[in-house]
């Protein structure tokens, strides 16, 4: 049921998408087989889009409870696949729910920021994505995304016409450390954040 009303959906956005934003992306063969977890910089409501484009399988993104919530909206956020986790709180239930999602070798989508930036520059980064890809024993794709704050900025009302890019950079393997070891978790996160940050300028032109 997720993966037929994704794919729907995906296919009606898809056009639109292309030709609004031009959207343009680079590194789609480096994308592994398999499960594993994709991490972009967070600019923009319209993130998920812009990844989701190019990645051939469907993704199951991780949403906070604020927006999962919205009664007009939940419906849809069900139908997706997608996986609400409380923000700023260790939720057990989501975890589990998370876990399962990569040992059946789909995709888990996850902004590290968790939340998006006000002014375009990177926020530092959660570990908990870390601990989660040692954990469920997957990578994880770093993705630069630019262009999504010139084109929709979170108190924007509307999207702009603004060309976005899209770039996924080789997988991140995670040592087992990181599954506990807050030490570790802080700095595999910073070389992701680093690596994400090195993509956005890698992105094609317009």
């Amino acid at each position: 049921m997720a993966d037929a009303f994704y794919r729907t959906l995906k296919t009606v956005i898809a056009p639109i998408a292309d030709a609004y934003f031009r959207l343009r992306a680079v590194g789609i063969e480096q994308l592994p087989r398999g499960a594993f977890i994709v991490a972009a910089n967070h600019a923009s409501l319209l993130d998920w889009v812009f990844v989701a484009r190019f990645v051939p399988r469907p993704v199951r993104f991780v949403l906070t409870r604020d927006f999962f919530d919205q009664p007009a909206l939940t419906w849809a956020y069900r139908r997706l696949g997608v996986i609400p986790i409380r923000d700023g709180a260790i939720e057990l239930s989501a975890v589990r729910q998370l876990l399962t999602t990569l040992r059946r070798g789909e995709i888990v989508g996850i902004f590290p920021e968790g939340r998006i930036t006000r002014d375009g520059a990177l926020l530092p980064p959660e570990p908990g994505v870390v601990a989660l890809a040692a954990r469920a024993d997957v990578p994880i794709v770093p993705v630069g995304v630019a262009g999504a704050f010139e084109a929709f900025p979170r108190d924007a009302r509307w999207p702009r016409p603004r060309p976005v890019r899209v770039a996924f950079g080789a997988p991140l393997v995670v040592e087992a450390a990181a599954r506990t070891d807050r030490v570790v978790q802080q700095r595999v996160s910073v070389e992701l954040m680093r690596r994400i940050d090195e993509l956005r300028g890698c992105a094609p032109p317009a």
